[in-house]
């Protein structure tokens, strides 16, 4: 074996030795969140304690916050059977981290995390909902929306985790339409409220996507529905109406160069008032 055909194996060995301990280490950082976000659905269950009323709850809510709430009375549903069998101990989370502001449920795609909005996005992409540094992130809301969902469109981002867990599992309504058929919602469950969103439109588009804009007035948010119908993957047969906001979940779709955007668009329906 000549000199330079030696160095050549050394610099290969070096490089799979390498990436055999960089994919170790990634095995290890899914773990470490996965247990870290299974240990929090004790505080997401049918048997959860200390879940706030909405009369709790209004009495926190800020006056600019209300303020800013929507002139139409938004659609209330009684019917608790028309929602996940799920309650949220927002007290014990909070506790946990102060900047918890909801948790997130999409049963068509075993989604259930809590939501957490910072200062700003780039945190909590690379932090846990416990704030461990690690590459999983957590569920985070656009730290320049309403927390109370009371703009037109609330972004809410997760990591396309290969193993399936946090947004990982979105991918899933690309792979199989049934899934939307049996269970077409998202919903967000907010301390004292459980938001309930029909998904009308899902893509896949460029990172720089105008995708990401959010209106700011309602002909931009006539345009904005209309754009998002346009770039559906399927037809979801909803009946739109500019009256209700949205919300929009997006995590990122492939690798390297050909790396796209998802997103998953739900509309507003009804909520459910916890008594």
């Amino acid at each position: 074996m000549t000199k330079i055909e030696k160095i050549i194996v050394i610099v290969a060995s070096i490089v799979a030795i390498f990436a055999f301990v960089m994919v170790i280490m990634k095995a290890h950082d899914y773990k470490v969140a996965n247990d870290e976000y299974d240990s929090l659905k004790q505080f997401a269950s049918e048997t959860v304690e200390n879940t706030e009323t909405a009369e709790e709850v209004n009495e926190t809510v800020p006056v600019e916050a209300e303020e800013k709430e929507q002139k139409k009375e938004l659609a209330t549903n009684s019917n608790r059977e028309d929602f996940p069998d799920l309650e949220v101990d927002f007290k014990s989370l909070r506790e946990k981290n102060p900047d918890t502001v909801g948790w997130l449920y999409v049963g068509s795609c075993g989604i259930s995390y809590p939501i957490v909005q910072g200062e700003d996005n780039d945190y909590y992409m690379h932090h846990t909902f416990e704030g461990n540094a690690n590459a999983s992130g957590a569920i985070i809301m656009d730290y320049r929306d309403n927390k109370y969902m009371k703009d037109w469109n609330t972004f809410i981002y997760g990591h396309n985790m290969k193993n399936g867990s946090m947004f990982g599992s979105l991918k899933k309504l690309l792979k199989d339409e049934t899934l939307y058929d049996q269970d077409p919602y998202i919903y967000v469950y907010l301390p004292g409220y459980i938001y309930r969103y029909k998904i009308f439109s899902y893509y896949k588009d460029k990172p720089d996507s105008k995708m990401y804009w959010t209106a700011d007035t309602l002909q931009e948010y006539r345009q904005y529905i209309r754009d998002a119908l346009s770039l559906s993957v399927r037809d979801c047969n909803v009946e739109t109406s500019e009256e209700n906001n949205m919300v929009t979940l997006v995590t990122c779709s492939g690798s390297g160069e050909g790396k796209m955007r998802f997103f998953v668009h739900g509309e507003f329906i009804d909520r459910y008032k916890i008594q």
